[in-house]
């Protein structure tokens, strides 16, 4: 038991290493030598647990993907399905989808490189974003659109996509800035009350955009 207990530490720790190295500089910029020295391990470790250095990348991303699929934005936006043609369910689902990227990406019991990894990850066309792309991003980008298409069929393909940026990008704006917004702030850690705040302007503006009549701002369940 020691020893699976020493070697599971290992793993973790490269993993971690590898991650948090990943997503302050780039994968195309982390070399074995870094990873080693900030997992505490020796370079020889990397091969022995995971085969090299990029089938630990593929690991890391593989950990990204397992934490967002956990609670998927399907699994969010379920309960709301059958009402989808009602006023009530149709803020539901949207409040649903913006409370869940909040959770998702400021769950301080969660490394914080999650959602950097995708950030850098993004950047530029490798085997590593087609996956993530293909097991993560596609199935949420799809069922946001879904959603926003049954609420207003008149959206456009286009003004759908947009719709859906204007609706993550300030929940990962705040995680990918988080040194810069906390300052501005004053705080530690962004607080519950700032977060329902935040959920409360998104879920208000993709309201208004879609042409909803019900405003939803106060409603927090």
């Amino acid at each position: 038991m020691k020893t699976y207990a020493t070697s599971e530490h290992t793993r973790e720790a490269l993993l971690h290493a590898a991650g948090e190295l990943a997503a302050e500089k780039g994968f195309a910029n982390v070399s074995t030598r870094e990873i080693a020295r900030r997992a505490e391990e020796n370079i020889g470790s990397i091969h022995y647990h995971y085969g090299g250095k990029e089938q630990l990348f593929e690991a890391v991303v593989q950990r990204v993907i397992e934490r967002g699929n956990t609670y998927s934005i399907e699994a969010a936006v379920s309960p709301f399905r059958s009402r989808l043609d009602t006023p009530e369910g149709q803020s539901g689902a949207l409040r649903a989808i913006v409370r869940r990227e909040i959770q998702v990406l400021f769950d301080s019991d969660q490394p914080g490189w999650h959602c950097r990894v995708v950030y850098q990850l993004m950047q530029y066309k490798c085997p590593l974003q087609d996956k993530l792309q293909k097991e993560l991003l596609d199935p949420m980008v799809s069922t946001i659109s879904e959603v926003l298409q049954h609420i207003s069929p008149w959206l456009t393909r286009q003004e759908t996509m947009l719709i859906s940026f204007l609706m993550i990008s300030p929940i990962v704006s705040h995680a990918d800035y988080m040194p810069f917004c906390l300052e501005q702030l004053g705080l530690d850690r962004y607080s519950d009350d700032y977060l329902q705040t935040m959920e409360n302007f998104i879920v208000r503006q993709t309201e208004l955009l879609l042409g909803m009549t019900t405003n939803s701002e106060n409603k927090t369940t």
